[in-house]
């Protein structure tokens, strides 16, 4: 019985230490992520996207060749992961409060919260989305962003059904995708002038009555 109890301590000490092991390598693996992250958004705000060079990436992160590649295949696919991240959380079923908003009380779809809450993430990212959308690595961030309109937007259908006839329910659909991209590049070449509520208005009551 002392054995089998000795030997439930050792597995307990083993799993312990394997934990602490894997929170240090979690930390580490997020600030490396978050290095990359806030080179990428120095770059593409100071070059073009197909100016920049993985070893640009590497100099400006201090991050070595190797690591980049654990985590990345190509700076297309840094590129990618960063546009999933940004809508990834937007449309998380649990969603948590945050520093500069807070939808977390949001248990049922309500399409005007989920829109302005796509522009918070966008405003929070401000620097980042205004370099993407200037240079030629737009194509990636848009595919992305349309993506997860689609997936909003057949949603919101869903709650909504289509009541008009003379425009096709598909056409209908990339009329208010499009629309919302228009008016969110509208919205960052100017600054983001507007609050996030405001774009909100202008979506809903230009694109989807």
């Amino acid at each position: 019985m002392k054995q089998r109890v000795l030997q439930l301590d050792i597995n307990l000490d083993k799993y312990q230490t394997h934990c602490l092991h894997q929170k240090t390598k979690d930390k580490r693996e997020e600030k490396t992520i978050t290095s990359i992250y806030l080179a990428f958004t120095k770059l593409i705000n100071n070059k073009d996207y197909n100016d920049i060079t993985v070893q640009d990436i590497l100099d400006e992160s201090k991050v070595g060749r190797s690591t980049f590649y654990s985590h990345f295949n190509t700076k297309d696919e840094l590129l990618l992961k960063v546009s999933q991240d940004i809508f990834m959380h937007v449309f998380s079923p649990s969603l948590k409060e945050e520093s500069s908003h807070d939808f977390s009380s949001d248990k049922e779809f309500d399409y005007k919260h989920l829109i302005t809450h796509i522009l918070y993430h966008l405003l929070d990212e401000r620097d980042l989305i205004k370099g993407i959308l200037s240079s030629h690595g737009n194509n990636i961030f848009l595919s992305e962003f349309k993506n997860n309109l689609y997936i909003f937007i057949n949603t919101y259908f869903s709650y909504y059904p289509y009541q008009e006839n003379n425009i096709p329910l598909n056409l209908k659909k990339e009329m208010i995708v499009e629309g919302i991209i228009t008016i969110v590049k509208y919205w960052v070449n100017n600054n983001y002038l507007e609050k996030p509520e405001v774009l909100t208005e202008y979506i809903t009551t230009t694109l989807m009555k």
